[in-house]
């Protein structure tokens, strides 16, 4: 069984607490740890993410090995941890796919203020 994965999301964006609800509902054996990223405790949990654009995109950090992935790069290591979705992770490795679900995932990360006003990573 893998290692927990500790996630650092924004709480203040909807998409990003409506996204971290929907793992938190299939997360049957407790693997992920979602914590918002302007928890006072973050960074003492995870020291490894200080220094990390932690506004602009969502980071992961495997709590057994310390392995950081960010943005699209997690769809993996989630996949991994989540029964019924396991089967997904060998094609997130498709040649040319990650790269492709990267810049998708950075131009959403990038938009996803736009309809309440919020400045972006303010």
């Amino acid at each position: 069984m893998p290692a927990p994965l500790l996630l650092a999301y924004d709480a203040s964006c909807s998409l990003c607490c409506r996204t971290t609800l929907w793992l938190a509902r299939r997360d049957r054996l407790g693997l992920l740890h979602l914590v918002p990223l302007r928890d006072p405790d973050l960074l003492k949990l995870a020291p490894e993410l200080a220094g990390r654009p932690l506004e602009r995109e969502i980071h992961g950090l495997d709590l057994a090995t310390r392995e950081v992935w960010a943005g699209a790069d997690l769809l993996r290591p989630i996949a991994r941890r989540l029964p019924g979705w396991r089967w997904v992770a060998p094609l997130l490795a498709i040649p040319g796919l990650p790269r492709l679900l990267n810049r998708g995932y950075l131009w959403v990360a990038a938009r996803r203020f736009r309809r309440t006003g919020r400045p972006p990573f303010a």
